[in-house]
């Protein structure tokens, strides 16, 4: 059984590694993410491979610890719901519907084309409508 105190321990062990931009961030942050909000955001199970030992034991303490204690885990933490929102702009692109989108071709995921190497702001891209991703089918 995980304790609510071990839950909590590992939701902001692995808040801290989810911040990073790094492949074992982005695990962290699915794991996260999927025990804040299961229907916007799946953890890629073959990815907690990416995982260091300590981790993966944390990422298994907030799947047991959501399961067996119903709590979300933003609400273990302080400034949890600020922390989790930052998350989820930070990580947007593992959003479900996000997953099956590509960089834009266009902008390279950038967002913005740019006439030249002196154009510092460019304008938004055409093709992805600024977003920098699009469906694979645009592609």
């Amino acid at each position: 059984m995980v304790t609510t105190e071990q839950y909590a321990d590992a939701v902001a062990k692995l808040v801290n590694v989810a911040r990073q931009g790094t492949g074992g961030g982005r695990v962290a942050a699915q794991v996260l993410l999927s025990a804040y909000n299961g229907y916007d955001y799946q953890l890629d199970i073959s990815g907690l491979g990416s995982l260091d030992r300590n981790n993966f034991e944390s990422a298994m303490v907030i799947i047991r610890g959501r399961y067996e204690t119903g709590t979300e885990p933003h609400t273990l933490i302080a400034n949890g719901d600020k922390i989790f929102s930052a998350l989820w702009d930070q990580w947007f692109r593992l959003h479900v519907k996000e997953r099956g989108k590509v960089d834009c071709p266009r902008c390279d995921g950038r967002g913005r084309t740019y006439a030249n190497d002196n154009d510092d702001d460019g304008t938004p891209c055409a093709h992805c409508e600024g977003k920098g991703r699009v469906c694979r089918c645009r592609v």
